[in-house]
């Protein structure tokens, strides 16, 4: 890894610290039959494992490094980093990760936060979701009611498993009927008029409609809400996506959820029931 770029990568593979080691090798020496380079890298950075189980290890190097390389020359702008790189540089994964063979991509506001390529999307929209809940309910929003206007539905929103905040008194998610066919979610709290902006929210400083909305009600005592969850960019991972990494044996994470442009319409009201 370059230490110039340490953080930024849009895409990353993480690999055992000595695969890296072993790529390394790879990318500096010259080109040679597979079976002597094996046996050069069993040698140098698998000695310590003795033969033959040394040259098992070179040989599954060996495997994952030219599975990485054949997606690089297909056009994935992959980063591999090493499992030590990776705890230096902070780096979070959802629990479980990262694991060997598989694709991360970066949160789109947060350059230490990785999910997998396949959950990217709805861990992403997911995680906006709960930081504008969580940025009303701590504004003192008594009534919050969220409701389709375009993309993910109510099937989508059962999927993520909604947060909400800890004093909801009643919560609902709409569900198929005429009456609640655009409903899904419904919470009533019990508010308060003592607004606060959270500290550390992620999506908060790229979202100018939510900073005109907090200092609206921190400055001005706004009493009612009503703004707009967008979530338009596929931010790369799409069909073409999918596409340049099929066949070359790297891992999505699992299913790929496919990007929908998507808005969600947040009313409610602030202040004490």
């Amino acid at each position: 890894m370059n230490d110039n770029n340490e953080i930024g990568h849009r895409l990353i593979v993480v690999i055992p610290d000595k695969t890296a080691e072993a790529m390394r090798e790879a990318q500096m020496a010259q080109e040679e039959p597979e079976e002597n380079f094996v046996l050069k890298i069993a040698k140098s950075v698998f000695s310590l494992y003795g033969e033959p189980f040394a040259v098992t290890m070179g040989k599954q190097a060996f495997a994952l490094i030219q599975t990485i390389m054949d997606a690089i020359n297909k056009g994935a702008d992959l980063t591999t980093l090493s499992y030590s790189e990776s705890k230096k540089l902070n780096l979070t994964f959802s629990p479980g990760h990262p694991r060997e063979n598989v694709v991360y991509a970066q949160h789109p506001a947060n350059p230490l936060m990785y999910y997998t390529a396949s959950s990217f999307h709805r861990q992403a929209f997911e995680h906006k979701f709960a930081e504008v809940i969580t940025l009303l309910s701590s504004l003192g929003a008594r009534e919050i009611k969220v409701e389709h206007v375009s993309g993910w539905n109510q099937e989508f929103s059962a999927e993520i498993g909604i947060s909400t905040p800890q004093d909801s008194a009643k919560v609902g998610v709409g569900k198929n009927g005429s009456e609640t066919s655009a409903l899904l979610f419904d919470a009533k709290l019990a508010g308060h008029d003592t607004p606060s902006i959270p500290d550390n929210l992620t999506w908060y400083p790229h979202e100018a409609l939510w900073q005109a909305l907090a200092n609206a009600r921190v400055e001005n005592g706004l009493r009612n809400f009503n703004l707009s969850l967008t979530y338009s960019d596929d931010y790369g991972l799409n069909a073409d996506f999918k596409a340049t990494l099929k066949g070359t044996g790297l891992d999505l994470g699992g299913k790929f959820t496919e990007h929908q442009s998507t808005v969600w319409k947040i009313t409610g009201m602030f202040g004490s029931a």
